[in-house]
């Protein structure tokens, strides 16, 4: 009996052992990456592509690595330097909120270039890949993804806008970088805020209009202070993005991990975005014309005018692209071959 005891104390004593060690084994295997989001967890931008990606990890990874959400930790600008520092593993912002940091992907937001998201998404991925990736912009964090909202328009309070000269002088939000600058030559005064600021500055007054998406319009909630929408073919522009993640903890990875995130990263980012962009935009506008802003298309002496304004930004982009060792011609033309052969 004392013998039958000892037996399967002993028994029992080594499965509980067996269990203890088991465990920090398997936490140890188990990666998670802390995600500092600023974008509203309601917004498309969160729902069908952050959470579709962060699922597309896990699924990927078998599970050992997953994604948590947190609360933005620090401002949208601020965002790069946050992963860059470990402070978050993953973060995302727009490039032309650090001036000065990322030139090239201002080629990618000029003037007219995208009729839609999927086309200017996937065409800004692919010239990424073959002329951006040796002038390492990135430098310091592992890039997981990179993207451009759909055509930018232009928006205003209460003036209805028919030619260049409506806009003289008005007031308006820009989000920094190639807007900026359009902005200037447009005789505009432009009002920097990020996007999570244009709520205030619109209702308040600090600006008479703004330079954003249509989805954008709707999904900051802005349509209660926009009265007018004029529509751009091609777009006044588009928004350069990125998803990045810490390098310390992409280094920590193993290579089958490593490959596993980069077969749903990259391109397949720059998918989830196009496919969000063009939804969103044709739902905010059915939605916005429900609260009561009317939309209306420049017209070809408009449009002509736009272009005397803007197109020699082209030139002054190539030539920066060209300090950084990039020759801006052959990627633009690239980008623009790009875009045609993926539009819908």
């Amino acid at each position: 009996m004392l013998k039958w005891v000892a037996h399967s104390f002993l028994a029992l004593a080594v499965a509980a052992a067996a269990t203890l060690l088991s465990q920090p084994q398997a936490s140890a295997q188990t990666t998670v990456w802390r995600f500092s989001r600023w974008v509203p967890p309601t917004h498309p931008l969160s729902k069908e592509v952050f959470e579709v990606w962060a699922k597309n990890v896990e699924q990927a990874t078998h599970g050992r690595v997953t994604v948590q959400f947190v609360s933005a930790l620090g401002n949208p600008p601020s965002h790069f330097d946050l992963v860059k520092d470990g402070v978050a593993d993953v973060g995302m912002s727009v490039n032309s909120y650090t001036a000065n940091r990322f030139v090239l992907s201002e080629g990618m937001e000029l003037p007219f270039l995208a009729p839609n998201g999927m086309s200017g998404c996937i065409a800004y991925w692919k010239t990424y890949e073959k002329f951006f990736v040796k002038a390492d912009e990135y430098k310091g964090v592992h890039l997981l993804g990179i993207w451009v909202h759909g055509p930018g328009q232009i928006f205003t309070r209460e003036k209805k806008i028919n030619t260049i000269a409506d806009l003289d002088h008005l007031k308006m939000r820009v989000p920094g970088g190639v807007v900026n600058e359009i902005a200037k030559r447009l005789n505009t005064v432009p009002v920097f805020a990020p996007a999570s600021q244009a709520y205030d500055v619109l209702s308040k007054g600090v600006a008479d209009g703004i330079f954003f998406p249509t989805e954008s319009i709707y999904n900051f909630k802005l349509g209660p202070v926009i009265k007018q929408g004029l529509e751009i073919p091609g777009g006044l522009y588009r928004l350069a993005m990125y998803i990045v993640v810490n390098q310390a903890k992409w280094d920590a990875l193993s290579p089958a991990d490593k490959k596993a995130i980069d077969s749903v990263s990259g391109e397949e980012i720059a998918k989830l975005a196009g496919a969000m962009w063009d939804k969103a935009d044709a739902d905010g506008k059915a939605g916005l014309l429900k609260l009561g802003t009317e939309f209306h298309v420049a017209d070809a002496a408009m449009v002509k005018d736009l272009h005397a304004k803007l197109d020699p930004m082209t030139a002054e982009w190539i030539a920066k692209a060209k300090e950084k060792g990039v020759d801006g011609k052959a990627a633009l033309d690239y980008f623009i071959a790009q875009v045609k052969a993926n539009e819908k």
